[in-house]
């Protein structure tokens, strides 16, 4: 049972700083804080290094312990307890993508109780409720026996290296947080295997390509250049006449066809359409292209195909993390290659060196080579740990919802660390009288056009966050 008493106090905290928390959250979500070309002091682009810098001087302007380390992370600590518990969280954002409607991707706003922009909820929500969290507890005069420290990476959409370098250079922490998942809390995630398929083939008359920037995010939008030829375009205009998500221009010497598909997060894919493969599938029966290039968008239909491994020529369903997901997020089509990244997230049962040869022998001979095939393996916790059955019931105390303890196909900082729990960063009760802003279909998710949280949702959950927090240090300190 939770302390009421305390409870109470985080209510009215919340109440009392509401307003700047939103303002706070907004600039912050304001900074474009996507991957970018290394300079100097900004491994991971100049926005990366800005996001990061501007999140710690929100902590450090509450006077916590403050440091960015090797310009990938930052630490920010309460209290000096000789165990430590860690909440990890990120400022870098997945690339923004086109077709926004609410507002545009790095002008946050908030509309019908939601706050609207890229990064609002994966993961600048995360910093904003770790930073609740750490004001509540100091400016209420609350100790803890254990120190609490947020970390702060600016790498977690991409390879990681900001943690990569943490885990270096410090202690791992006794227990971690993550907020940056779902609730009650995750035990479990998937392992991850990324790559490309390329084709040994190369284009004759398609000269170009393209769409998608991430691998983690299902490709909605791609852009094909091809040179002109008799009743090619004539062929194509009659092919995608009836189709919205369609475009054909002809400029000059080349016709352009542009496809929309939906997009969702490679951990679930469901509901979503791969715009590679509506081109792919429109090119492949165009009788005015070459043969060759017929043949190369057949198969690449063909591998792009479904998101549960069909496309690959494996399918697989664990017991506890079930089926395996495989998505497409970049294509690319350098030196008339054409270049196919693929997620494919996978649970314990099945082995990754089988995953890695059926799959590249199957891709063969479908004319496709795999390259910078790169294995990140995925965990679950300990059954007998006590901290899942605290979070449970916390988060029943507050919500009234009793939610079971999840097993995911994302993947959060949590797999890399000993220890760890991934939790949400915004919580809505069942039969709450006003409901979340409903979207269209393949807007307002994480990695989707118009990414939105449920402000009043995230506020429930800073609650939960902080008494997560002292149900833990009560816990390991035992």
């Amino acid at each position: 049972m939770i302390d009421q008493k305390i409870d109470n106090l985080i209510q009215n905290w919340i109440c009392e700083n509401r307003d700047e928390i939103i303002t706070q959250w907004m600039a912050l979500a304001e900074i474009p804080s996507v991957k970018a070309k290394a300079t100097p002091g900004a491994p991971f682009g100049e926005n990366c290094r800005k996001a990061l810098g501007f999140a710690c001087h929100l902590f450090e302007e509450q006077s916590f312990d403050t440091r960015i380390c090797d310009d990938k992370y930052a630490l920010c600590g309460y209290g000096c307890g000789e165990k430590k518990i860690g909440l990890f969280c990120h400022s870098d954002v997945v690339p923004a993508g086109d077709g926004w409607i609410y507002t545009e991707p790095f002008h946050p706003v908030v509309k019908n109780g939601a706050l609207i922009g890229r990064g609002v909820e994966d993961n600048k929500s995360g910093i904003m409720a770790s930073l609740c969290a750490m004001r509540f507890l100091k400016e209420n005069g609350i100790s803890l026996r254990s120190r609490l420290e947020t970390f702060i990476g600016s790498d977690e959409e991409c390879s990681m290296e900001d943690l990569a370098a943490y885990l270096k250079n410090e202690k791992q922490p006794a227990l971690s947080i993550v907020p940056d998942a779902d609730f009650p809390c995750s035990v479990g995630e998937k392992g991850f295997y990324h790559f490309y398929a390329v084709s040994r083939d190369q284009f004759k008359t398609i000269r170009s390509f393209q769409g998608g920037a991430a691998f983690n995010i299902v490709l909605d939008s791609v852009t094909v250049r091809i040179d002109d030829a008799d009743g090619l375009f004539a062929e194509l205009t009659e092919k995608t006449a009836h189709e919205e998500n369609c475009d054909v221009q002809r400029n000059h010497d080349e016709i352009v066809l542009r496809v929309r598909g939906i997009s969702k997060h490679a951990s679930i894919p469901e509901g979503s359409v791969n715009a590679a493969y509506l081109a792919a599938s429109i090119l492949s029966s165009c009788e005015a292209l070459p043969a060759a290039d017929r043949m190369i968008m057949e198969h690449a239909k063909s591998i792009l195909d479904g998101y549960y491994g069909e496309g690959i020529g494996v399918m697989h369903e664990d017991a506890d993390f079930g089926k395996m997901t495989c998505v497409n997020g970049i294509a690319d089509s350098a030196d008339g290659h054409l270049h196919l990244s693929f997620d494919v997230r996978f649970g314990p049962s099945l082995d990754a060196e089988y995953l890695k040869n059926t799959s590249e022998k199957h891709l063969s001979e479908l004319g496709f080579s795999v390259c910078d095939g790169k294995v990140n393996p995925g965990f679950i916790i300990d059954k007998s740990s006590p901290i899942p059955s605290a979070m449970e019931e916390i988060y029943r105390d507050i919500t009234g919802d009793s939610l079971e303890r999840v097993l995911m196909g994302g993947g959060t900082y949590a797999r890399k660390l000993n220890n760890a729990f991934s939790v949400g960063t915004f919580a809505i009760p069942t039969g709450r009288e006003n409901p979340p802003f409903a979207m269209e279909e393949g807007h307002g998710g994480a990695h989707q056009r118009d990414e939105m949280i449920d402000i009043e949702g995230f506020f429930t959950a800073v609650r939960v966050l902080i008494h997560y927090i002292l149900a833990c240090d009560g816990i390991i300190n035992e």
